[in-house]
């Protein structure tokens, strides 16, 4: 299988020549394939991995090697690629990419293209495959790849694919992917030592609280983390996490476009990210300076809201450009901070327009038809709202969507739309968190502090486990439970917890550097493991973190950074409770 797959990558290397060489001379442009990636894919994964709108090419393989194949490319490079063959004007291609118009014009000068490409994959493998084959160009179609049926045959069978991936660029613009699926068994290409498939995680980025007073909560009954709302046994939270981000990236892009056409200037949107986040931690952290809030109607088969917030100094600039004030009276009104009535209604235009795009996206591509209907604004000053009522929005943990917006090349803010976590059915992420098997490290690189004492010197049972990224604050526990006689170990937040759980382990400190959901996930695999006491012991606690803690079997809250004193204080009252 090994000479099969470096035979294919030789020829797949010279194809890649010969289509930019064809293509490009077809359509009288510089054409050019960048950064060829080869891979094994299932068809779900390869079908998981595209976002938008794609125009599939479905492509015959026939003589010694026979099987079914595709050719994959978002409908706005088609567009772009079949106008640019019929030679439309730069600004009405934009119009027609704008408004996402695949006519049968477009559609035929495509399927030239798709012609050449298959046409230069023939060629190649003619002169360069000890086995004669050739690929045909079949008939083509629009498809939604969220809604590809993957136990059917379109638009191409469930199984093993070769999967070859090219950049593109058009005249010097950089479009998007150009995607072949090629059936792997036909080509001998059996997957003896798979070839791994990246799979990009949203990252969490470290969140932070302001300063608020613990309570302390005896543990009567060890906590039951309840499913997600919306689980079902078959339900995996991480494949329609992935979904969900691909739809979210699909609006991400379009609402460039759209706000551009309003506005009369390049648009874009950058750097998205997509995370949970909870009511507080967004206005603590997330929101930055005085807010523009833009309520959001959802409506369909499921009910819910959204809310989007842009800067207030943003927003001024927006709706300020959409009504064509002077550079100098748009740059006055922003230092002012002036959000008048006709900048208001000209902003609330470009809120619809968001709105719209989110509707457009949603209906056509999401699991359940849904739709957003702008209903009001209003500014919100984040420092100031309450987190425990239901202004502006509910107490809730949200899945953000946040990107940089670039506005006729003039760098902005954030704008951030959050949708309630279970109407979009990502409430289980925290309890996916949980059940993540941890990352084995080289044990040079555990971060967790050690004990002043030789590991071979350590007890075989000890009293306390302390799981902890924070290395000042252990090492200050650490000292305090000696003086204790009480015996100890460390384990880093990368290591496997339940293996020591519950063994003869009288109680777990949590030590962590920051309280975010991915330490909530820890206590939650914690508190599955045994019922022994809990402490968590973190910075900036807050009086809806500390409930949200209690929710997930934390017995007792410390602050840090703490006195000897105060570790000393919560250890003798976790003495107390270990002697009784």
């Amino acid at each position: 299988m090994k000479k099969a797959q470096q035979r294919i990558d030789k020829i797949l290397e010279s194809v890649c020549t010969r289509i930019q060489d064809e293509v490009g001379g077809l359509i009288g442009a510089t054409f050019i394939l960048s950064d060829l990636r080869r891979q094994f894919i299932s068809k779900e994964d390869a079908f998981e991995q595209l976002s938008g709108k794609q125009v599939v090419v479905k492509i015959d393989i026939t003589g010694d090697v026979e099987g079914q194949g595709c050719l994959l490319l978002e409908m706005r490079d088609a567009i772009r690629l079949g106008g640019t063959l019929i030679m439309l004007p730069e600004n009405m291609l934009d119009e027609v990419i704008s408004a996402e118009k695949y006519d049968e014009d477009t559609e035929d000068s495509y399927g030239e293209i798709a012609n050449i490409i298959a046409g230069s994959y023939t060629k190649v493998f003619e002169e360069m495959s000890p086995e004669n084959c050739r690929f045909v160009r079949k008939t083509q179609e629009l498809i939604l790849p969220l809604k590809v049926d993957i136990g059917s045959d379109e638009p191409v069978p469930d199984q093993l694919y070769y999967q070859i991936v090219t950049g593109m660029i058009l005249n010097g613009r950089e479009l998007g992917d150009l995607v072949v699926l090629l059936p792997a068994a036909p080509f001998g290409l059996e997957e003896d030592e798979p070839t791994v498939v990246a799979e990009t995680e949203v990252s969490a980025k470290q969140e932070h609280a302001v300063t608020g007073k613990a309570v302390d909560s005896d543990k009567t009954e060890p906590a039951v983390v309840a499913p997600p709302v919306n689980a079902t046994p078959d339900f995996d939270v991480k494949k329609h996490r992935k979904r969900v981000d691909a739809l979210l990236e699909s609006c991400r892009q379009k609402i460039g476009v759209e706000m551009g056409a309003l506005l009369g200037v390049e648009v874009a949107l950058s750097d998205q990210e997509c995370r949970l986040v909870s009511k507080e931690d967004y206005f603590m952290d997330e929101a930055s300076g005085k807010q523009i809030l833009a309520h959001m109607d959802v409506v369909g088969e499921v009910q819910g809201n959204g809310y989007l917030f842009v800067g207030l100094k943003d927003a001024i600039y927006i709706g300020g450009t959409l009504i064509m004030l002077p550079a100098g009276e748009l740059e006055k009104v922003v230092i002012d901070e002036a959000f008048g009535d006709d900048t208001e209604d000209a902003y609330g235009e470009i809120a619809n327009i968001v709105s719209g795009v989110y509707s457009a996206i949603f209906e056509e591509q999401y699991v359940k038809k849904i739709r957003f209907v702008k209903t009001g604004i209003e500014q919100v000053l984040p420092l100031k709202v309450d987190t425990d009522s239901d202004a502006p929005m509910p107490n809730q943990f949200y899945y953000m969507s946040s990107s940089t917006l670039n506005i006729g090349g003039k760098t902005m803010g954030k704008m951030q739309m959050l949708f309630p976590a279970v109407m979009l059915q990502l409430d289980g992420i925290l309890q996916q968190e949980a059940e993540q098997p941890p990352v084995q490290q080289p044990e040079e690189k555990k971060a967790a502090p050690s004990v002043d004492k030789a590991e071979s010197a350590e007890p075989q049972t000890f009293d306390v486990l302390v799981v902890s990224n924070d290395a000042l604050e252990t090492e200050k526990i650490m000292a305090v439970l000696e003086r204790r006689h009480l015996s100890a170990k460390v384990l880093s937040f990368k290591e496997n917890v339940t293996d020591y759980l519950p063994g003869e382990v009288k109680a777990v400190l949590l030590v962590m550097s920051d309280v975010n959901e991915k330490a909530f996930a820890l206590a939650i695999k914690i508190n599955a493991a045994c019922s022994l006491p809990l402490i968590a012991a973190g910075p900036r606690w807050t009086r809806s973190k500390v409930i949200t803690a209690v929710k997930y079997g934390v017995n007792d809250i410390l602050l840090t950074p703490a006195t000897r004193d105060d570790i000393g204080e919560k250890i003798e009252h976790l003495s107390v409770k270990l002697a009784a």
